[in-house]
């Protein structure tokens, strides 16, 4: 008798402490700078979700090595559910293949999928390119003259560009930027010639850019009805390129969710109650751009392990 009351107070004291969570500020951990599709994923939910968890929400930017810097900061937070990744894959599978110390994939529990975006290959206006053809024909005509814009190694747009200009035997100058924000600056101001970068994210360059083609199928990227698939052009050429996208998230450490199941369950549900409930937000979202895609724990999570395993495939065809 003893021993089920002594069980039944545990049980109370966890139901307590699942009621209290969160007791303090929350963060929102952007591994890049400002400006980029990730910190903007982090500033929609972030006015929003201190309705759903009763406490204020902070985003705190620590850009650096193409996410790594971030990503190593978020590994050493303490693992209590107060800090919360918001990133990208495939730019984390980046990150894992050329440093696997940084963090292995078991590590993360994905509590949403927020914003997909496939990704578009995008020339300013001036160049005069109207078609991935033509684009291919001046980088032949021209090799070494075509500079591409890069928001990192690691990001899903140039990860595909780099595999369209290895396999059609382009040589196109990489020039590197600390993040998407930066990189649409350099395209908008011409700096560079051409880009890739998550649909979505690249309407802020829509009045300098013509959209060579989407890798992706056509009519997959609504804010670019008019964009063509890369692969059905490349077909007359007899070839054909990886498509993916841009897979915005949220996580914590996994540790959270085995050892904290209830500060998980709040979190996802917090994030839910935005990202599906709240008109204010979905409002605030439409006019910014930004998805508002719902891609609940266990969905995401798969969603998030299918694009890491595809893009380690093609990191590693690519050796990068």
């Amino acid at each position: 008798m003893a021993g089920a009351a002594a069980l039944g107070v545990a049980f109370a004291g966890s139901a307590a402490v699942a009621e209290e969570f969160p007791t303090k500020e929350v963060t929102l951990l952007v591994n890049y700078g400002a400006g980029g599709g990730v910190d903007r994923t982090a500033r929609a939910v972030q006015p929003f979700l201190p309705d759903a968890l009763g406490q204020n929400v902070i985003v705190e930017n620590i850009g650096g090595a193409g996410g790594k810097t971030g990503l190593k900061a978020f590994m050493q937070m303490p693992r209590d559910g107060y800090t919360v990744l918001t990133a990208f894959a495939p730019a984390t599978t980046y990150t894992k293949f050329t440093d696997p110390d940084v963090f292995e994939m078991s590590d993360l529990a994905v509590i949403a999928v927020m914003w997909t975006d496939p990704a578009i290959l995008l020339a300013r206006k001036d160049t005069g390119w109207t078609s991935l053809e033509d684009f291919i024909a001046y980088a032949k005509a021209n090799p070494g003259d075509v500079t591409f814009g890069s928001s990192g190694k690691g990001s899903v747009g140039p990860i595909l560009a780099r595999t369209l200009f290895s396999d059609l035997g382009l040589d196109v100058r990489l020039v590197p930027y600390s993040g998407g924000g930066e990189t649409r600056k350099a395209f908008a101001s011409g700096e560079v010639m051409l880009t890739a970068a998550g649909a979505g994210g690249a309407t802020s360059i829509a009045d300098e850019a013509v959209a060579l083609g989407l890798f992706a199928p056509e009519g997959s990227a609504p804010d670019w009805p008019d964009a063509p698939s890369i692969n059905d052009q490349l077909a007359a050429m007899d070839a054909e390129v990886p498509e993916g996208g841009a897979y915005r998230f949220f996580a914590v450490h996994s540790d959270v969710k085995r050892d904290y199941p209830e500060r998980f369950d709040a979190l996802v549900e917090a994030f839910r109650q935005t990202i599906v409930d709240n008109e204010d937000f979905k409002a605030a979202a439409a006019e910014s751009g930004v998805g508002t895609d719902w891609q609940g724990a266990d969905a995401a999570q798969a969603l998030i392990e299918d694009v890491d395993a595809r893009f380690t495939d093609i990191l590693n065809a690519e050796g990068s």
